[in-house]
């Protein structure tokens, strides 16, 4: 039976806050293995993308560089099933490679063009998803 997601949506209001109060979301890749490596990262949209930076080496990193898709959610409301509401990505991602884009998410991430404090001697890469699919839910919506 196919779901009504419009019913649960986010308003826009509403998946903006949400997007300010969640600052972590748990960013999805798949390895040679064939098996899903998911981790958490601090997130920014930035013109549509989804962005983040990660060390060169990371395994996301090798992981995105290997097949170009990835997805990624973000959600709050803990225990309480009915307070849940959240997003999903699912999309092509890249490792970013030009230095302005890498400014405008530095900017995003940290309010100042540099990389995370206590960063120094890792190679640092930022990541874009490009959101092919975006689902949003607010299951408080199903309350009276």
């Amino acid at each position: 039976m196919p779901r009504d997601y419009d019913k649960i949506a986010l308003t826009d209001q509403k998946r903006a806050e949400l997007l300010e109060e969640v600052p972590v979301m748990r960013f999805a890749t798949v390895g040679k293995d064939g098996l899903p490596h998911v981790v958490p990262v601090q997130f920014a949209e930035v013109d549509g993308l989804v962005c983040f930076e990660t060390d060169d080496d990371a395994v996301k990193t090798w992981n995105v560089r290997e097949t170009g898709k990835a997805a990624a959610v973000v959600d709050a409301g803990g225990h309480d099933y009915i307070q849940h509401r959240g997003i999903m990505w699912r999309g092509d991602a890249r490792v970013v490679d030009d230095r302005e884009t890498e400014k405008e998410i530095e900017r995003a991430l940290f309010g100042t063009v540099k990389s995370i404090d206590g960063a120094e001697g890792h190679d640092r890469v930022k990541i874009a998803l490009k959101p092919r699919t975006e689902v949003t839910w607010d299951f408080r919506r199903l309350l009276p």
